[in-house]
């Protein structure tokens, strides 16, 4: 009995510090790298979707009305010296029974049937950012000042657009206010002196674990089978690893000055 209420030796200043004290700061920094980790992994596939709506999404204007090949070239240079209007493309009634017949041959053959001049001459406009996240307004003007045109486009397509924009944008702007308020965060705590001995190497040490077993843990989740490295460019880079590697990296120094872990 009275071996058991002796007290037991305690262990090392250093083993404690390292095998014992840190394990607070590893948890709450593997927590904010995690969370790195999917704003990454948004920010990149918002941005790819978002290029590929805007890239992808075209204004087409049929031509209602029988006009002469100079009238045409005259209707294509008045659309290319429009503001936001980035590039015009001009099909004639073959070149759209041959862009048919490349996405729908069943279609096509039932439209030679009726005579390949059912197909009308159109213009293909590829438009800005500006003009698509406005595509109502700007459609509507358009139309009143060109009536021998018939526009067609994709309401949904564009409202897909504009919102992967927006919520781009939205968190691009929330990442940096974030990292402005670390920073600051971190400034007020080397702005004061450190009270007794601060293991601040040791901190780095184990906030840098915490970011790279935060990786592992994002592969894991978002790619459990399958070729690894291939997709991995696919929701991050190096650039991006880096750089949350110098943030925990710094957020383990700053912890490791501000409390006794």
């Amino acid at each position: 009995m009275d071996d058991f209420l002796q007290d037991k030796p305690k262990k090392s200043g250093a083993f404690a510090v390292v095998f014992r004290g840190y394990r607070r700061l590893f948890a709450l920094v593997f927590a904010v790298a995690v969370l790195w980790q999917c704003v990454s992994f948004l920010q990149l596939q918002l941005s790819k979707y978002h290029h590929a709506l805007t890239d992808d999404f075209k204004l087409v204007l049929a031509v209602t009305q029988n006009i002469d090949n100079a009238a045409l070239a005259g209707l294509g240079d008045s659309l290319s010296n429009k503001e936001d209007i980035l590039s015009v493309k001009l099909f004639s009634p073959q070149d759209a029974l041959a862009a048919l017949k490349a996405k729908n041959e069943r279609l096509t053959q039932a439209v030679v049937a009726l005579g390949y001049e059912q197909m009308p001459a159109y213009f293909e406009v590829k438009l800005s950012d500006r003009a698509i996240n406005n595509i109502r307004p700007f459609a509507q003007n358009l139309q009143s000042e060109y009536p021998q045109l018939s526009l067609k486009y994709s309401p949904q397509q564009a409202e897909l657009a504009f919102y992967s924009g927006l919520c781009l944008r939205t968190l691009n702007l929330a990442s940096v206010f974030a990292l402005v308020l670390f920073f600051a965060f971190m400034f007020m705590v080397e702005a004061y002196p450190v009270r007794g001995k601060a293991h601040v190497g040791g901190a780095v040490v184990s906030a840098l674990l915490a970011g790279v077993l935060s990786l592992a843990l994002f592969m894991l989740l978002v790619y459990p089978t399958g070729l690894l490295m291939p997709a991995l460019q696919h929701f991050t880079s190096v650039e991006r690893q880096l750089g949350i590697l110098v943030f925990c990296g710094l957020l383990g120094w700053t912890l490791g000055k501000w409390q006794k872990f």
